[in-house]
């Protein structure tokens, strides 16, 4: 059973965030990891730049060569989690922090699972 979480940067260095990574990907046998990105059609946000340079740094070291990387638009995703944990008025801003980022992971990722099943399904002749 996969029980991952929102995975907690606590390196700086690069090469060993790609080792962790690498780490993850031959115990869980991973294709490639899907990425939150807030899309804007006006503007470019800085958390967007910041995640596609960490990325591109991840690419550099070589030592992820076969990890897909599919950036999904989370631009929602945290507002409407915001609403559903509006009501369970959490006090610690830490524990609200990690209970926001915990559940805009899994937004992103169902939002994403929901696409691949759809159209896996409209190629697939009935």
């Amino acid at each position: 059973m996969f029980n991952a979480s929102v995975l907690v940067r606590k390196k700086t260095n690069v090469k060993l965030m790609a080792s962790d990574f690498k780490s993850l990907i031959s115990k869980y046998s991973l294709k490639g990891f899907v990425i939150g990105l807030p899309f804007d059609r006006h503007l470019v946000s800085s958390d967007a730049v910041q995640m596609k340079v960490f990325i591109d740094n991840l690419r550099r070291t070589n030592m992820l060569e076969d990890v897909e990387y599919t950036f999904w638009n989370e631009c929602f995703t945290s507002k409407n989690v915001e609403l559903l944990l509006k009501p369970l008025n959490l006090k610690h801003p830490v524990h609200s922090k990690t209970m926001l980022d915990k559940f805009a992971a899994v937004g992103i990722l169902q939002g994403y699972l929901d696409y691949v099943n759809r159209k896996a399904k409209a190629i697939t002749p009935e």
